[in-house]
């Protein structure tokens, strides 16, 4: 149970850092949710060595749901919640990281848990930064707006991360573009915090597909 306090004390601290950016330093949410999007990653991507057991990852990711949803019924930490549109990303968050650890648990592999989280933590960030700066904006069929250049960094920043894990495989390489590009299409269709969902399981889907499909 130690370790869960720690843990909590961090995303208090986390929490705590980036409601005085918002509210002291004039941060906008867009960004002060950026970066609890990363430090939140980044903080996840250390689970699986200091926790073990299934029943640990569901009381610190069920507590971080429910802080989350409170949260956002009551309108507290606005420096995450106060968004004009309505999103349910933070809580999905919670929700992929035990739906990650449990599919690593039950197939024996760890990349399950870490080459979702990774790409999730550091890819939308990329997406939402280059997006700000090249917004040159597509409607999708769902009616969303999304940008092209966003889009592009997504593509890229993925690419890269799933080159660095599966360089050592030739094999695999050439399915590389079609594993980026598929979940970058996940990415621009999705809407209302749902990539923080939608991505992770892609990712594990293409995963499961080089495993079983694809000689090494």
């Amino acid at each position: 149970m130690t370790i869960l306090v720690i843990y909590s004390i961090l995303y208090f601290a986390l929490f705590g850092i980036t409601e005085y950016l918002h509210h002291k330093q004039n941060i906008k949410v867009e960004r002060t949710r950026k970066i609890v999007h990363l430090a939140t990653g980044c903080i996840a991507l250390s689970f699986p060595i200091f926790i073990n057991t299934l029943w640990q990852m569901a009381i610190l990711c069920g507590s971080f749901l429910l802080l989350m949803s409170i949260c956002e019924k009551m309108n507290w930490l606005k420096s995450i919640t106060s968004v004009s549109r309505k999103s349910y990303g933070s809580c999905l968050f919670a929700l992929i990281v035990f739906v990650c650890f449990w599919v690593q648990l039950q197939l024996g592999n760890s990349l399950y848990y870490y080459l979702p989280i990774l790409i999730l933590s550091f890819c939308d960030p990329a997406a939402a930064i280059v997006g700000k700066r090249f917004n040159y904006k597509v409607r999708s069929v769902f009616g969303q707006t999304k940008s092209i250049g966003g889009s592009i960094a997504f593509f890229i920043s993925s690419l890269f991360i799933l080159f660095a894990f599966y360089f050592q495989y030739q094999n695999v390489l050439l399915y590389l573009p079609l594993f980026a590009l598929s979940i970058t299409l996940l990415e621009f269709f999705s809407t209302k915090g749902w990539d923080n969902f939608t991505i992770p399981i892609g990712v594990m889907a293409n995963i499961f597909i080089i495993s079983n499909c694809i000689y090494f």
